[in-house]
């Protein structure tokens, strides 16, 4: 493990208030905490009580260009590590994750409202599995060799694009950034992130302890609005992949801007998920499924949610009744709790 230190504790923290604290006012680029350039900060509000934890760095096109020209340095030679070598330091990273998955858990709870219980702590167990499932298929990227003559020899090589622009939201943060970045590094490239402005400090946190293994400016991170560091990340010239979740409007913008620039882009715009309700089916089984895929936990917000429940018309009004009872009987509190 790289020895770097940082103004952060090296030990897993279980108070998410001193972690948020000590996590404010900084992006992560070429290795190292640094502010934003023209100092400017915003807050970051615990949902469940409306109480600021943290100020983020406001970050804007020259914070992004920071970070992108260290990822771009970066990448060239992290590019010659081997696919195997480069798997295995993320597969280290993994591990690492592991020793930090209840402290991670507290802190995205404390900035996004999530439960402890019920789902900041599968978010970042399941991080961490993400980084080890890639990590290990490191050895897998292999070149092609195409039978076009017995007199010719044809082969394919894979190469990594370069420099990865990465924007996520703050419903699954973690885990979203992780889908993103995992594979991006293991098939050599780098990668900037720009996290979700509600949600801004897990990701940083995670982006600071595998920097403890990654050499430096492979991986970064900055944070702020969309318009003012989203936007200047996905036109930068020297960033060659861009992948987005969030919203369709503003997944119309990244994909004409990627468009401008003859890039591949990935959208994952979120869904309408429908659930369908026969009369036959297990009633009460049936209650407790749709209240669960509603996604109370996660504030409604989710690509996956039963956003719209078809119920078929002899069994209509009793599961109505039924849902609202089980709706009016869940209690609020302390995600932390």
């Amino acid at each position: 493990m790289l020895d770097r230190p940082q103004h952060t504790p090296v030990a897993p923290s279980l108070d998410p208030f001193a972690l948020a604290k000590s996590l404010s006012g900084f992006h992560f680029i070429d290795g190292g905490y640094v502010p934003a350039r023209r100092g400017a900060t915003f807050a970051v509000v615990n949902p469940a009580t409306g109480i600021e934890v943290a100020r983020a760095a406001e970050g804007d096109a020259a914070d992004v260009d920071a970070a992108v020209q260290s990822a771009a340095k970066a990448q060239k030679a992290w590019a010659k590590v081997p696919a195997r070598k480069r798997g295995a330091l993320v597969h280290a990273c993994a591990a690492l994750l592991k020793d930090h998955v209840e402290e991670l858990s507290r802190l995205i709870a404390l900035e996004t409202g999530k439960a402890l219980r019920t789902e900041s702590r599968v978010e970042a167990g399941v991080v961490a599995d993400v980084f080890e499932f890639f990590g290990g298929l490191g050895s897998e990227l292999k070149g092609e060799s195409v039978p076009f003559a017995p007199n010719v020899l044809s082969v394919t090589v894979r190469e990594p694009l370069g420099v990865v622009g990465a924007i996520i939201p703050w419903n699954v943060p973690m885990l979203l950034m992780a889908l993103k970045v995992a594979p991006a590094l293991v098939a050599g490239n780098a990668v900037v992130v720009k996290s979700a402005e509600e949600a801004p400090l897990a990701v940083l946190r995670i982006c600071e302890l595998m920097n403890r293994i990654l050499p430096p400016g492979v991986f970064n991170m900055v944070s702020g609005y969309g318009p003012e560091c989203g936007a200047p990340l996905v036109e930068h010239p020297l960033v060659r992949k861009v992948t987005f979740t969030g919203s369709v409007e503003t997944g119309k913008i990244v994909a004409r801007a990627a468009a401008n620039k003859l890039i591949p882009v990935t959208l994952e715009l979120g869904g309408k998920s429908p659930m369908i309700v026969f009369a036959d089916c297990d009633f009460d089984k049936t209650v407790s499924g749709a209240l669960t895929s509603m996604r109370f936990t996660r504030q409604g917000q989710s690509c996956t949610a039963a956003s719209r429940i078809y119920v078929e018309r002899p069994i209509f009004d009793r599961f109505v009744t039924a849902m609202k009872t089980a709706v009016d009987a869940m209690v609020m509190g302390d995600p932390l709790d």
